[in-house]
């Protein structure tokens, strides 16, 4: 599959103008949101508009993900993976080792060499809606049904304080004083990003997250090629690290 950016990709179908579309990237780059979920809250375009155009545009299958759940498939992934890439099992060919992969943003190339590693299956990425999806993540995983939460808004300035839901929990990130003097920080320990930096060049200032992860799963797949990890050992660090 080509890689291309949504926006060229609806730009293309006719679903959006280039004003609209440079407005919402100048949004997106404001909330760190992802440009479909801009466009939709925009109100520019649908979510079924949006997962349709990307699907005729891709040529990749649409899915409907309330018709059933493949549990074979479910079971393959964490809940935290899905509700990051807003993606969802969808099914699994045991015979040809294949998993279709539901996903709001099927260009997510990073999610698919993430889950091709950690299942050592051939994924195929498919389409859904980013409310069919969390709709089927709440269900599958965490028993809940229903409408899944919408989007949160940008916090006013000078709020005390933002709920997060992450899971089944509630916690509240505290903002400090307008007037509070920033804590001195002496020199510490390099991050994951600090280290990945030296040793594979640094990342774009314009999406660090995003090289971040694909620098990250570039050097799993090189240290599983040479034998110096396993999927299994892999897994072990993931379920000790939590």
């Amino acid at each position: 599959m080509a890689r291309r950016r949504i926006g060229e990709v609806l730009l293309e179908r006719g679903a959006i103008s280039q004003a609209q579309l440079e407005a919402a990237l100048f949004r997106q780059k404001q909330t760190k949101q992802k440009l479909g979920v801009v466009l939709v809250q925009q109100g520019l375009i649908s979510e079924d508009q949006l997962a349709h155009t990307l699907a005729e545009a891709l040529a990749l299958p649409l899915v409907d993900l309330s018709s059933g759940t493949d549990w074979a498939a479910v079971h393959l992934f964490r809940p935290r993976f899905c509700e990051q890439h807003d993606c969802f099992p969808y099914s699994l060919d045991r015979a040809t080792k294949r998993l279709l992969l539901a996903m709001a943003d099927p260009l997510n190339h990073t999610a698919l060499s993430e889950a091709e590693f950690t299942t050592g299956l051939t994924v195929q990425p498919c389409v859904a809606s980013v409310s069919g999806v969390r709709s089927a993540i709440l269900r599958a995983y965490h028993k809940v049904t229903g409408q899944p939460p919408s989007a949160p808004r940008p916090p006013a300035p000078g709020a005390p304080a933002v709920p997060i839901v992450v899971g089944e929990a509630l916690r509240e990130v505290k903002r400090p004083p307008p007037d509070a003097a920033p804590t001195p920080v002496g020199p510490g320990p390099k991050s994951l990003g600090d280290e990945l930096d030296e040793l594979l060049g640094g990342a774009s200032a314009e999406e660090p997250d995003e090289k971040l992860e694909k620098k990250f799963w570039a050097l799993i797949r090189v240290l599983s090629r040479k034998g110096v990890i396993t999927r299994e050992e892999f897994h072990r660090e993931l379920e000790d690290s939590e």
